[in-house]
């Protein structure tokens, strides 16, 4: 009899640890389609188009923006939504442009209105039927397609309703990159500290800015200055030259701010808005 209960207590036990290993597989793979990025199909907000490095949005407090919806397809971002009744879609892309971003066919006389929009100049179109205006940012290229021929009045309201900017080196591709790039510099960091090359140096660092031993670094006049035992202490060359210094490289979200080296001895750079890397911050 005590080995039947036996038994039947280990069926149960094992019954219940299936379940429970079952639910947090479903859990996990919950998480995982939750975290996945969607290439085609419907996503939530104009959040979820930052892989694809474009950001669009229209003004959903408006009461005349009814049906708003948000969709990737591949490389395009698409808000299709309604004002007034009257169905709009605005889409933006790095990788297409025109009419191949539209997703509409060319129906216009050729004759066009020069516009901008938040500064940038556009092309106004009438199509049969419908209007259609064309602009970029110089990264991103954006469409507005009506469905109705609407008024140039109807137009501008329309496009006061929109939202756009770039949001190109968040692409993913561009952030893997510039983590490349990163490296490249990190490793060449790492060169000039073992070899003590002040010269080298030089075009690398970013002025002004204090060193962690308590000199400070105004130019390059004073970086010449600095006797090479200051700049290049034996503690930091320790930090840099570490087997596993890169790959433990840390790392902002955004790919353009970088610390190597420990907690304590390290060198910060960053990517520049003209895209090159300087050195920012050197605790030494």
């Amino acid at each position: 009899m005590s080995k039947k209960i036996y038994i039947i207590a280990i069926f149960i036990l094992a019954a219940a640890s299936l379940f429970v290993l079952s639910a947090c597989e479903k859990k996990d793979n919950g998480t995982e389609t939750t975290q996945k990025k969607i290439m085609n199909g419907t996503v939530e907000s104009a959040a979820d188009f930052t892989h694809i490095g474009v950001y669009i949005d229209v003004n959903k407090n408006d009461s005349g923006v009814t049906d708003v919806k948000y969709t990737i397809s591949g490389e395009i971002a698409i808000v299709s939504f309604r004002y007034k009744g009257v169905r709009v879609e605005l889409r933006g892309s790095c990788k297409y442009s025109q009419y191949e971003l539209a997703g509409v066919k060319d129906t216009s006389n050729g004759d066009l209105i020069a516009t901008d929009i938040n500064g940038y100049r556009a092309s106004l179109y009438t199509l049969d039927p419908g209007r259609i205006i064309f602009w970029s940012d110089g990264k991103i290229n954006y469409s507005l397609y009506i469905y109705v021929t609407a008024t140039d009045d109807d137009v501008n309201d329309i496009v006061k309703q929109i939202s756009f900017e770039s949001r190109y080196e968040e692409r993913d591709d561009v952030k893997n990159q510039t983590v490349d790039e990163g490296k490249q510099f990190a490793e060449k960091i790492i060169k000039v500290f073992c070899d003590k090359d002040i010269e080298a140096l030089e075009d690398m660092m970013y002025y002004p800015q204090e060193l962690g031993n308590g000199n400070s670094v105004a130019n390059v006049n004073e970086l010449r200055n600095l006797s090479k035992d200051d700049m290049f202490t034996d503690i930091l060359i320790k930090a840099l030259s570490d087997k596993n210094a890169l790959d433990e490289m840390r790392i902002s979200d955004d790919c353009t701010e970088y610390t190597i080296g420990t907690n304590y001895k390290n060198v910060h750079f960053k990517l520049m808005d003209d895209g090159q890397f300087l050195i920012t911050k050197i605790n030494n």
